[in-house]
């Protein structure tokens, strides 16, 4: 029998335009807004106030390293403890150290390289893991501890969201005309796009009751899904969204009634709001009080998921369900149940949401701890066997355009589309096609029991650089849509799903080997939460490249 296992939430800190944890809380309560005109930005953001300076690392690194300090320092915890581990979530990291420097990448921009940096200065002994899985990064990264957690492989989970503004970012995201002029409104009927924020928030995830903070809060499940519809543009259907929402209740072991609130990624933008509100219909929660936070603090991309589930949890202990602030009047195809003001939480249980580029979705469940019965471990239910696998390498006669060209026409199958894509998505595109060919997936089985986990070293700087340069230009016409939404590398995994129509799990780790990747998508198997996982190695920075994939199945 499985060891019953509890995973409670621990010591949490954050940063925001509002202030620390307990200033952000406060202005919230009183209904104050960080989001103002930058001039700077030349449009409405939410930017961190107080950014500390730590000798020999970027600012961003440290933030990271405050609040990773004081929330090691409030659970007595060590990153040199082999139970401990690191979790970071982030979109772009030190992306803003490609201005002036796209022919010598410094190397604090590869996000992997500055998490171990990061982990060095607390002197850890396992490698750190980073998520950079578009906007749902800081919920997959939930997801990711708990069934690490449960599986055995460690007790104790760091979760790390950190993302900064800069014109990287917020040009690219101008280029979608998705930013509002005005603050943000999320679900409403004059809503008109996004305001961008800035956020550093870290939690700790832990089974050890002694280290959790009261009154107590568990993380009950979690999923991540794909809606296979389009690499910028949400599902019109919900259909993926409600899967995440699905998967994770049904891990928790809840039903719709059981649901005392519903925290949505709730942009303000026309597409996202409209797909929530159908996936939360198709869930059966749009009775449900539900709330978006993204009018006090903006959208913090990565650390999005990590900040709104920390105030998600002081909504849970105080019996709030925080207003959603900019919204008047419902402008939504199905209805759901939001209010400006501040309300009384009835039952205290929460559905956390996240949707990103890519197709991503994720979802979590979080509760008081005396609204369920202890959860079991994660048992083996399954074994995992290799049945395909295919390469695409460096080779030293042939430049990556001419090899992908040559691959591509080997296939003998036209598809416009990839010619649209990343070097990134190029180079998974071919090798999966090849991959389908050997195998049966989609026959074989369900759309929502495959997954797609890679993992790649240089992340997208690939197409960071390019579109770096493209702003650097200072065109009239500004940054291309069409470049900036390859600039988050789990748009590769997106491609594959959206191709093929797979709607299970899709993360993206980076890291300087596959280990992580290769041992998530077994986890996944051998825990149930998969049939089948494509997954391994994704790699592209200038002429180097290196596409290592393997089919995994239920053997």
């Amino acid at each position: 029998m499985a060891e019953i296992k509890k995973i409670w939430f621990g010591a949490g800190v954050m940063d925001t335009a509002l202030g620390n944890y307990a200033e952000t809380l406060s202005a919230i309560l009183e209904n104050r807004s960080g989001l103002e005109f930058s001039q700077k930005r030349g449009m409405v953001t939410g930017e961190i106030k107080s950014k500390p300076v730590t000798g020999g690392y970027t600012e961003l690194e440290s933030l990271m390293i405050r609040q990773m300090e004081s929330v090691l320092s409030q659970s007595g915890l060590t990153l040199g403890d082999n139970s401990v581990r690191f979790v970071l979530s982030t979109t772009k990291g030190n992306v803003s150290l490609l201005e002036g420097n796209t022919d010598h990448i410094p190397d604090d921009a590869f996000l992997y390289f500055s998490a171990e940096k990061v982990a060095a200065y607390f002197g850890a002994v396992t490698k750190p893991i980073v998520i950079s899985n578009a906007c749902i990064s800081g919920v997959s990264a939930f997801v990711v501890a708990r069934r690490m957690i449960l599986s055995g492989e460690c007790d104790h989970v760091l979760v790390l969201g950190c993302d900064l503004l800069c014109d990287f970012v917020t040009s690219g995201f101008a280029s979608f005309k998705s930013i509002s002029s005005q603050l943000c409104r999320p679900y409403d009927v004059c809503r008109d796009g996004l305001n961008l924020g800035e956020a550093c928030a870290c939690v700790l995830v832990t089974s050890d009751e002694g280290k959790a903070v009261k009154p107590l809060v568990r993380l009950e499940g979690g999923s991540v899904t794909n809606d296979a519809n389009h690499i910028s543009g949400p599902s019109r259907t919900g259909d993926g969204l409600f899967y995440a929402i699905r998967n994770a209740m049904s891990e928790a072991g809840v039903m719709a009634l059981d649901i005392g609130m519903v925290n949505t990624h709730g942009t303000a933008t026309a597409y996202n709001d409209e797909m929530e509100s159908k996936a939360v219909a198709l869930a059966g929660l749009s009775d449900v009080p539900l709330n978006s936070l993204k009018g006090y603090i903006g959208h913090t991309l990565g650390a999005s998921g990590v900040v709104e589930t920390l105030l998600c949890i002081s909504e849970i202990r105080d019996g709030v369900v925080f207003g959603t602030k900019g919204f008047t009047a419902l402008g939504v195809p199905c209805a759901v149940n939001i209010a400006a003001e501040h309300r009384k939480l009835g039952k205290s249980r929460c559905v956390k949401t996240a949707s990103g580029f890519g197709g991503c979705n994720a979802a979590i469940v979080i509760a008081a701890e005396e609204c369920n019965d202890p959860v079991m471990g994660l048992p083996k239910v399954a074994e995992a066997e290799c049945t395909a696998e295919y390469s695409l390498s460096t080779v030293s006669s042939m430049l990556f355009a001419e090899h992908i060209r040559q691959e591509y026409k080997a296939l003998d199958e036209p598809n416009m589309k990839f010619f649209k894509m990343s070097d990134l998505c190029k180079g998974a595109y071919v090798v999966m096609e090849n991959l389908m060919r050997m195998t049966n997936l989609s026959e074989k089985y369900e759309k929502t029991d495959i997954a797609v986990i890679l993992a790649g070293k240089s992340s997208s700087l690939d197409t960071d650089i390019a579109h770096q340069r493209i702003l650097e230009k200072r065109l009239p016409e500004g940054t291309s849509p069409a470049v900036f939404v390859y600039t988050l590398p789990s748009v590769a995994a997106g491609e594959i799903c959206i191709r093929h129509k797979f709607q299970g799990d899709n993360t993206f780790f980076i890291d300087n080997n596959d280990a992580r990747a290769l041992c998530y998508a077994r986890l996944l198997i051998e825990r149930g939460f998969a049939k089948a996982v494509v997954c391994r190695w994704c790699e592209k920075l200038e002429e180097k490249y290196s596409f290592e994939f393997k089919v995994l199945e239920i053997k």
